[in-house]
């Protein structure tokens, strides 16, 4: 695999093909594609497994011959770049995918914090000449803060609805343990995907479920000191701690909570939070932590995907990873579709076209089931996904399912 430095950002050009860019797509026999992530900082587990499950679904479309176009099967080259969750690389990044790499689309970004001005040099109105902005587009797999997609109708998103779903966590926990009348709660208040996830989605959630909040303390993204926090939350003796951090610190406070014997009857944790990363570097500390998620390997197919892409790439499978394998998937159907020439003169032509399909394609099939994207006159959730939640319980040092809705029962 070849790196190349370019002003900080790292690229890594996939299958060994590097695009020229005087070439014609169609003539060399190539789709180009990207990827922009966290590959470097406390996100890098994050982005790494975004990807390797991104390079999984662009090894199976190829070795199965690639993709139809123009009467041609032509393979996907995709670039991928280190953004390090950093907003000014990441329009450094998009720059280059869409104006020297010539790319289709992109996946990514992972952070919401590099979506979020990323996505705002995008055009805002599609066909309006005196729009300058960037008629790129992006199918998002992780960048989660609710209504990003918004920014732009060249933004698409396949992630989590975080309003839904922690409503949904803290009714079924209700439910379960309506003895836990109390919650204290941990955010990190640096970053965009904590403040949004704990101010937009659980707060009102907790509320609504009728919990009485004792306590809220906040540390930042990088932190490695939770002494303070901890002590904090001691003397509140709350039934529930709600933990809207990410798994750097997260791993870090949890262990300090044992250390200064914080205990609470239950945890609740950060949608990104799902993953082997937080099983393996929190350890029994979370024994018990419950997240609402939208991925977990339930199904023989679930399970193959996750057990093929840790074997491969060493990615886990999760639900911020797990859609960059479904965009691909996606993308290459709505491509053969609609019928671009990918072709250098044409390329503004062909993203339009496939940026069309995309907010017009309605349910897609999914690793777990179906998926609707919501189009462009949805008011609440344009371009951004409905699919089904659930919700998982770290148990043993495994995630186990906590709840799931009957129609994934049956699978």
């Amino acid at each position: 695999m070849k790196k190349i430095v370019v002003s900080s950002v790292t690229l890594f050009w996939l299958l060994g093909l590097a695009p020229g860019g005087a070439g014609a797509f169609q003539e060399e026999g190539t789709l180009r594609i990207g990827g922009m992530w966290a590959l470097s900082g406390p996100a890098a587990y994050i982005g790494s497994s975004s990807k390797g499950l991104s390079a999984l679904a662009v090894d199976e479309i190829n070795e199965a011959g690639g993709v139809m176009v123009q009467g041609k099967r032509v393979k996907i080259v995709q670039s991928v770049y280190d953004d390090a969750c950093k907003a000014e690389e990441g329009l450094t990044v998009v720059r280059r995918l869409a104006d020297s790499d010539k790319v289709l689309f992109s996946l990514g970004p992972t952070c919401s914090s590099v979506a979020e001005p990323v996505f705002g040099i995008l055009q805002k109105r599609l066909g309006d000449a005196t729009d300058t902005g960037l008629q790129f587009l992006f199918f998002t797999d992780t960048a989660i803060k609710f209504g990003l997609a918004k920014i732009s109708p060249w933004a698409f998103r396949n992630v989590g609805n975080e309003p839904a779903m922690f409503d949904l966590a803290f009714k079924l926990v209700k439910e379960k343990y309506p003895e836990l009348k109390t919650v204290a709660v941990a955010y990190e208040s640096d970053f965009a995907h904590s403040v949004s996830t704990w101010k937009g989605a659980t707060e009102p959630a907790v509320k609504k479920y009728g919990y009485e909040v004792l306590d809220v303390v906040e540390w930042r993204f990088e932190d490695t000191e939770f002494g303070a926090q901890a002590a904090k939350l001691r003397k509140t003796n709350a039934d529930i701690l709600v933990m809207m951090t990410h798994t750097f610190t997260t791993c870090g406070a949890v262990k300090e909570f044992k250390r200064q014997r914080v205990k609470a009857k239950l945890m609740v944790g950060i949608t990104s939070a799902a993953s082997t990363e937080t099983l393996v570097g929190c350890g029994q500390a979370v024994e018990g932590l419950i997240i609402p998620t939208n991925f977990a390997a339930i199904s023989p197919k679930a399970k193959a995907l996750a057990d093929k892409a840790w074997a491969k790439y060493k990615a886990d499978s999760n639900l911020h990873s797990v859609p960059a394998y479904e965009n691909v998937h996606a993308i290459r159907g709505i491509v053969e579709k609609v019928g671009i020439k990918n072709e250098p003169a044409t390329l503004l032509e062909d993203r339009r076209k496939v940026r069309d399909a995309l907010a017009g394609l309605g349910t897609f099939q999914g690793v777990l089931g179906p998926i609707k994207m919501n189009g462009d006159d949805d008011p609440v959730k344009p371009r951004d996904v409905d699919k089904a939640i659930i919700l998982v319980q770290a148990k043993g040092g495994q995630w186990t399912v906590f709840w799931q809705p009957p129609e994934l029962e049956k699978k």
